[in-house]
């Protein structure tokens, strides 16, 4: 289970966390032609429209009638980014958490060991074994793009790659299952039966870390999962 490595995630976290506050904005452009820059937005092309991010009229919960995917326009990958090397020794954000998270020692693509080749690592969507690692990839429990539509486009940038790279909203998957997934919330995607419960866990732990605003659907789902969760299918780690 998720919670198993959270010890071994703590160091990890720990530079994470402290590096975001000093990375520069990366100034590329979202597909709106614009990107935020701080506690602002700027625009770079002439049919840019502004977000609601810093309207006075928006307010800090969004309603039941709020059309999340109108703000889809202004995601940029860059700001969210989580193939960072926060403690410059070549390695990743997804190479960190492949080393971390495999059930045997792994072996590397070169001598500096930046890259990870092989190990053991159980996708917990799926219940499968992988031992390649370009087999599997980084999903955000919590997709960035759900994130940024449901709150997250208010953040400075450190916070946004703070999410980004968090091992608590990291979950090493097939390939293919992240895509089946993509940015769907638990009322439209679930994994396998046996992990659920800790799924539902993860949602609320983590909506509630960052103060996510769930769509009402995927509260209700998270909730009606928990509520059927024996005592021993749920992680203490994760309990209110």
């Amino acid at each position: 289970m998720k919670s198993t490595k959270l010890i071994q995630f703590a160091t990890f976290a720990a530079f994470t966390l402290a590096a975001g506050s000093s990375l520069a904005h990366p100034g590329s452009l979202d597909l709106n032609g614009g990107h935020y820059f701080g506690p602002s937005y700027h625009c770079h092309m002439t049919a840019c429209e502004m977000p609601d991010s810093f309207s006075t009229g928006r307010m800090r919960r969004d309603g039941v009638m709020t059309n999340y995917r109108n703000r889809e326009k202004f995601f940029n990958e860059d700001d969210w980014s989580y193939e960072e090397d926060f403690d410059e020794d070549c390695q990743s954000t997804r190479q960190e958490m492949l080393i971390l998270t495999s059930r045997t020692e792994v072996k590397y693509t070169n001598p500096r060991n930046c890259v990870v080749r092989t190990g053991e690592w159980l996708d917990e969507y799926t219940g499968k074994i992988f031992t390649v690692a370009v087999q599997i990839d980084l999903d955000h429990v919590i997709p960035r793009m759900y994130a940024h539509t449901h709150g997250g486009d208010r953040w400075m940038l450190n916070k946004k790659i703070q999410f980004a790279n968090d091992p608590l909203n990291l979950m090493l998957v097939e390939k293919r299952e992240i895509r089946r997934k993509s940015d769907r919330g638990p009322s439209r995607y679930l994994p396998r039966d046996e992990f659920k419960c800790e799924y539902a866990q993860l949602w609320q732990a983590i909506a509630e870390k960052y103060d996510l605003q769930l769509e009402s659907g995927d509260r209700n789902e998270i909730r009606r999962i928990l509520e059927d969760c024996p005592a021993d299918e749920l992680d203490p780690s994760l309990l209110q």
